[in-house]
């Protein structure tokens, strides 16, 4: 017998299975917008006062490097990009009243320091995966009081200049879309 899926399935479920909709038109053809610098890629799962996010964007865009970080001043940039993410929301609503409850961010490079090659040549150039790496950052957070009718906008364009654009995909309870927001145009209101 097969279990059934509760009706309130995770934020983490509706994100995948709407934005799934939303995206497959995308997918089906090249996608020119992959790894662009100045452009990254945010999807939003609306729950009641819990929303879940996924960002991905060139390292570029954040850190000013692609690479495995090599100086002292590069692992403080990750260091500090580490921090931003834990304590600053990726979107908020124009009151502010979001926290982050949990964030991960995860390097195209991780883990790769660790790998032992044994001295075997696996047919592909070891800088070759430094020329472009991804960085993907994973957000929970809780905003009091949302109003279904609230504003957003998007403090990381403006706390990391080399992010131009920011393509934002959401679901919800009562829908989903999409819209590319711009430091002069950085506000979004699901649902309209």
């Amino acid at each position: 017998m097969r279990k059934r899926l509760p009706l309130s399935a995770s934020p983490r479920l509706i994100l995948a299975l709407g934005l799934a909709t939303i995206t497959a038109p995308a997918m089906a053809q090249d996608n020119p917008a992959a790894h662009q610098h100045g452009h990254a890629e945010l999807q939003v799962a609306f729950a009641g006062e819990q929303i879940d996010l996924l960002l991905e964007s060139p390292a570029w865009n954040l850190l000013g490097f692609e690479h495995q970080p090599r100086t002292k001043e590069q692992r403080q940039k990750l260091d500090g990009l580490r921090e931003w993410v834990a304590t600053n929301a990726l979107i908020n609503t124009e009151g502010g009243n979001c926290r982050v409850t949990t964030s991960e961010l995860h390097t195209g490079w991780e883990g790769h320091e660790a790998h032992d090659d044994q001295g075997h040549d696996h047919g592909h150039d070891q800088d070759a995966h430094a020329n472009h790496s991804d960085l993907e950052i994973t957000q929970s957070m809780r905003c009091d009081a949302l109003p279904d009718a609230s504003a957003f906008t998007a403090p990381i364009l403006d706390a990391y200049p080399a992010l131009e654009l920011l393509d934002v995909q959401w679901v919800s309870a009562q829908g989903q879309g999409g819209t590319r927001l711009t430091r002069s145009d950085n506000r979004f209101r699901p649902g309209q």
